[in-house]
């Protein structure tokens, strides 16, 4: 969590820099600023867009053993994994002035993995990709930065796999491919440069809920009949990312915000 708070810290550092000063073509950030009497469907944040992200996050799977049978029964072991993300958004805002409002989703690949271990006994929690759909509401400080919170439904495909190398029928190993839905709330920091582009960085929180899994081996060992293994999983992961952003929609009047 403190490598994706640092990572969000220091590009909120970069942009600030980056807008300080003169575009490129000699325009300042002020001159896309819109009149402060306009409707809630003008102004430099406003319209459609679509964008990519690149960052960092950190996966933790934590698993509560729910078999009455076992010696661990009641127990809950976990592990976390740090992997790349990256990804694409679309979204819509309307600007009332100096608040912003707007919905966005996006798509991402997320390649992270999490084992724990308890004996012969090891739990794996993958991850491929995650997408969301969220609301964002925000402030437009000065005359192009926007300070925004979002939140919303959020989506993924896990992967668990139970294994165990010593059973009482020999090796055995179960996965459970799943789509899991849950929640994301977070927030981050995006300015304008032109007209057109914006520069991003956020992070969020994801809780993809829990999942029961029951994993059944036939054996003589277990007194004739089956040998069952609940599991009870839990997943959840940060996300900090940076994002370009282009704009679309009628270049603004050159009114700054009052």
């Amino acid at each position: 969590m403190i490598k994706q708070l640092s990572l969000v810290s220091a590009a909120a550092l970069a942009l600030s820099v980056f807008g300080t000063g003169a575009w490129a073509d000699g325009e300042p950030a002020a001159a896309y600023a819109p009149a402060a009497e306009r409707s809630c469907s003008s102004g430099p944040f406003a319209g459609p867009y679509i964008g990519a992200a690149i960052g960092g996050g950190k996966h933790d799977s934590e698993i509560h053993d729910r078999n009455p049978g076992s010696p661990t029964f009641g127990q809950s072991f976990d592990d976390d994994d740090s992997a790349l993300t990256f990804g694409g958004y679309a979204g819509y805002n309307w600007q009332c002035g100096r608040w912003v409002f707007g919905v966005e989703t996006d798509f991402n690949y997320f390649d992270a993995s999490s084992t724990a271990r308890v004996d012969t006994v090891s739990l794996k929690s993958e991850i491929d990709w995650y997408g969301t759909l969220r609301a964002r509401a925000g402030v437009v400080l000065g005359d192009s930065t926007l300070l925004y919170a979002t939140g919303g439904l959020a989506y993924s495909k896990i992967d668990h796999t139970f294994s165990d190398s010593l059973g009482p029928a020999g090796p055995f190993s179960q996965s459970d491919d799943d789509s899991a839905a849950g929640w994301t709330i977070g927030g981050g920091i995006e300015r304008l440069h032109h007209s057109r582009w914006l520069l991003r960085a956020e992070a969020f929180y994801v809780d993809l809920g829990d999942e029961t899994h029951t994993y059944v081996v036939d054996s003589t060992a277990c007194g004739g009949g089956p040998c069952t293994a609940i599991s009870k999983w839990e997943d959840d992961f940060w996300v900090a990312r940076i994002g370009l952003t282009y704009k679309f929609g009628v270049r603004e009047e050159v009114v700054p915000l009052k």
